[in-house]
């Protein structure tokens, strides 16, 4: 073994042992209040007071179940569930078509046009909130779950179009060209021979897109004013109240609750949406 080689191997093991350190610190810095919020929902009021930061004596699941019906917790997840899911359909809906035209046509100034599209991802929301709230007056849509799903699936037009794009570019000619000898029109090589393709892709943008929507505040606490159609973002203000501050475990078991539904979502389609992302990777 060459001197080089000797000196140079101790330096690699301590680089990896640097590296391996610094990523276990941002573990423990990111994953530390999820940890405490899951031991604050299951002690007892008298011992988040006496012990906060410790582990449960007791585990108690008192402050779920106060949660569960102070909060109106089924009916804020049912309508997240409403608006996640309804505004990606309409999102990918919306893409689909001007995804496919500028992917495979040699559309003149078709990458502006493609630019220009995605200036939605570099929006912020409030500069958009007056047009929408006067559409949504005139529709007769305001205060409406309708209404709160069609500004969804617009506003995440963008980011859908940016994924299947990418996806139906990666589709071989030689297939498009093979199915065209067959016979297929534009309709018939979208629904036939694009779509069973595109379906990673689908996947990817639709359950990137859901997290975006079961998180999203801004667009829920202007359209909508009627507590019974609220997402759960906005069901959770309350716990800001004193009515419901007074006790630190049901906030936290409220906040529990709430992601509960969206990280089953994730893990049942993370297989998924992995192999949707080596999908667009290799083809890409």
């Amino acid at each position: 073994m060459s001197p080089e080689r000797i000196t140079k191997h101790p330096r690699i093991k301590i680089n990896k042992l640097v590296f391996t350190l610094l990523l276990f610190s941002l573990l423990l810095v990111y994953s530390y209040p999820v940890f405490l919020t899951i031991i604050t929902s299951l002690k007892n009021d008298a011992e988040v007071i006496q012990n906060p930061i410790g582990l449960p004596i007791q585990v108690s699941f008192g402050a779920f179940m106060r949660a569960w019906t102070t909060l109106h917790m089924g009916n804020l997840i049912m309508y997240s569930l409403l608006y996640s899911i309804g505004g990606t359909l309409l999102a990918i809906l919306i893409a689909i078509g001007p995804a496919y035209a500028l992917g495979r046509f040699n559309i003149p100034g078709g990458n502006i046009v493609f630019v220009i599209l995605l200036t939605g991802l570099m929006v912020p929301q409030q500069t958009v909130v007056i047009p929408l709230y006067e559409v949504l007056t005139k529709l007769s849509l305001l205060n409406n779950p309708l209404g709160l799903i069609m500004v969804h699936g617009v506003y995440g037009t963008a980011f859908v179009l940016l994924v299947l794009r990418g996806f139906i570019g990666s589709v071989p000619k030689e297939l498009e060209d093979a199915a065209r000898m067959d016979g297929c029109n534009d309709f018939r090589l979208l629904s036939d021979i694009f779509l069973p393709l595109l379906m990673p892709g689908i996947l990817v943008a639709g359950v990137l897109n859901i997290i975006n929507i079961w998180r999203e505040l801004f667009f829920a606490l202007i359209f909508l004013n009627n507590d019974a159609i609220n997402p759960v973002t906005v069901g959770l203000i309350k716990v800001t109240q004193s009515t419901y501050f007074s006790s630190w475990n049901l906030p936290a078991a409220a906040v529990l609750i709430s992601q509960i539904p969206i990280v089953l979502i994730y893990i049942v389609a993370y297989q998924w949406i992995q192999q949707g992302m080596m999908a667009g990777a290799v083809k890409g």
